[in-house]
C-alpha cells in the first residue's frame, strides 16, 4: 500500500522563511499559461504589449476573486473579534485556499477591463486565447492541491482501490480518499486538447467567443459532476445540496445554449459600440504613426540646414580673421620719441 499524498508541503526555506510547493506549482501554472497565451495571441495578431498588460490584469483579478470565493462562505475567517491579523489572513494564499470558479469570474472581469481600457481588441477575440491558456493553468495548478492535500473526494475503504491515481492518502484524516484534483486535471486535459484542435484547425470557421463559451460549458459540467464525490463541500443551510454544484448545473446549460447561439450567429458578443471604439483607436494610432514617420525626415532636413549655416558662418569668421591679420602686417610700427 503506497502512501501517496503524505508529502511535506514545504519545498525549501529561504532565510528561515518556508517556500511551499503550492506556491511553486501555482507560479509555474501561471507562467506556462502565459506562454501558451502568447502562442495563441500571435495567431490572432494580438501584439505583445497588450498581451503583457492583459496578463497582469488577468492574474490580479483572478487570484483576488479565487481567494474571495474561498473565504467568504467560511465563517472561520470572520471571527467575532475580527482584527487586523484576521484581515491579513483573508489574503494569505501561501498555504492554499483558492476557488477556481471565483477565478473564472475575476479573470473575465480583468480581461474585460483591459479591453475597455486599451480599445485595441474586442473582448470576444481575446477571450478565446485566454480561456485555453487558463485551462492549461488549471491542469498544472491542481497539483498544488495534491501537495496541500485539498480537493479530494469520499473515502476509499477497499484496499484494492487504495492507490494513485485513483486515491490519495490524506494525513489529517488517516485514510485514502478519491483523488478529485487528478480526476479534474485529466478531464480538463481532454478539454484542452479539444479546444486547441478547434482553435488551430477550425479558426476560420468558429466565431469569436465560441471556444470561450465552450470552455465554460465544459468546466461547469466537469466540476458539477465531481462535486458529487467531493469531501466536505459547502452546502445550503439545512440541506445537503452543494452551493458550487447548483451553481455549476445552472450555468452549464446556459453556457451550452450561448455557445450554440453564438456559433449560429443568433447572438454576438462583438458589440457595435466596441467595434467603433476599436476603429477609432486604430485610426488614432495610424495618425500618430504617420506623424512620427514624418518627424524624423523634417528633423534631418533641419539638422542639415543648421550644419550648412554653421559651416558658412565659420568660413566667414575665418576669412575675416585672415583679412585682419593681413592689415596688421601691412601697418608700420609706431615710433616713440
Amino acid at each position: 500500500m503506497s502512501l501517496v499524498g503524505a508529502i511535506n508541503n514545504v519545498a525549501f526555506t529561504i532565510f528561515g522563511r518556508p517556500i511551499y510547493w503550492y506556491g511553486i506549482v501555482v507560479t509555474s501554472a501561471i507562467v506556462c499559461a502565459y506562454l501558451l497565451y502568447l502562442f495563441l495571441a500571435k495567431k490572432r495578431n494580438i501584439d505583445l504589449d497588450f498581451s503583457l498588460e492583459i496578463f497582469i490584469w488577468l492574474v490580479v483579478f483572478a487570484v483576488l476573486f479565487c481567494r474571495l470565493f474561498y473565504v467568504i462562505p467560511r465563517k472561520e475567517y470572520f471571527p467575532k473579534d475580527f482584527g487586523w491579523d484576521d484581515f491579513v489572513r483573508l489574503f494569505n494564499i501561501s498555504e492554499g485556499g483558492l476557488t477556481i470558479i471565483g477565478g473564472i469570474f475575476g479573470g473575465a472581469l480583468g480581461v474585460l477591463l483591459c479591453c475597455l481600457k486599451n480599445k485595441k481588441y474586442s473582448f470576444a477575440k481575446v477571450a478565446d486565447c485566454v480561456v485555453i491558456a487558463v485551462l492549461l493553468g488549471q491542469i498544472i495548478g491542481r497539483w498544488g492541491n495534491f501537495f496541500n492535500q485539498e480537493l479530494f473526494g469520499v473515502e476509499i475503504t477497499d484496499p484494492k482501490w487504495q492507490f494513485f491515481p485513483f486515491a490519495v492518502y490524506i494525513d489529517r484524516l488517516g485514510g485514502y480518499y478519491c483523488a478529485l484534483f487528478f480526476y479534474e486535471g485529466v478531464l480538463n486535459f481532454i478539454g484542452l486538447v479539444i479546444a486547441l484542435v478547434c482553435f488551430i484547425k477550425l479558426q476560420d470557421k468558429l466565431k469569436n467567443m465560441t471556444i470561450a463559451l465552450g470552455y465554460l460549458s465544459w468546466y461547469f459540467l466537469v466540476r458539477g459532476c465531481l462535486e458529487f464525490l467531493k469531501y466536505e463541500h459547502k452546502t445550503f443551510a439545512g440541506t445537503d445540496v452543494g452551493v458550487v454544484q447548483v451553481m455549476c448545473f445552472v450555468l452549464a446549460p446556459i453556457m451550452i445554449v450561448l455557445t450554440v447561439l453564438n456559433q449560429m450567429g443568433k447572438i454576438t458578443f462583438e458589440t457595435k459600440w466596441f467595434a467603433r471604439k476599436i476603429a477609432e483607436k486604430q485610426a488614432s494610432l495610424q495618425t500618430a504613426e504617420a506623424v512620427a514617420d514624418d518627424t524624423p525626415t523634417a528633423s534631418v532636413d533641419e539638422q542639415q540646414a543648421s550644419q550648412d549655416s554653421a559651416s558658412e558662418q565659420s568660413e566667414q569668421e575665418t576669412n575675416a580673421a585672415r583679412l585682419e591679420e593681413n592689415r596688421t602686417d601691412e601697418t608700420p610700427p609706431n615710433k616713440t620719441n
